[in-house]
């Protein structure tokens, strides 16, 4: 777990590991994965943003499920937690 303060800064470092790791994947050839990263890139922005953002977290998911279907546990995954589009 991380301490609440820290959070934020655990976030937009998680981000940045994203964007850093999506730079070296476009640049190595590796487009599909760069992709993938490119369409996970703002996740962490709707788990630091203080107003829910469920909504918003749960349509990129679909979202990355529809475009990538070998993250589609992912998201079943996450139903399963009892968090559901409504």
């Amino acid at each position: 777990m991380i301490a609440k303060e820290k959070l934020p800064q655990a976030l937009k470092a998680l981000q940045r590991l994203i964007i850093h790791s999506k730079a070296q994947a476009y640049q190595s050839g590796d487009t599909q994965v760069a992709d993938l990263l490119n369409d996970m890139e703002l996740l962490p922005e709707f788990l630091a943003d203080e107003q829910d953002c469920t909504q918003d977290f749960v349509l990129m998911l679909q979202g990355i499920a529809d475009v990538h279907p070998g993250c589609r546990y992912i998201m079943e995954e996450f139903e399963q937690t009892g968090v559901t589009q409504e």
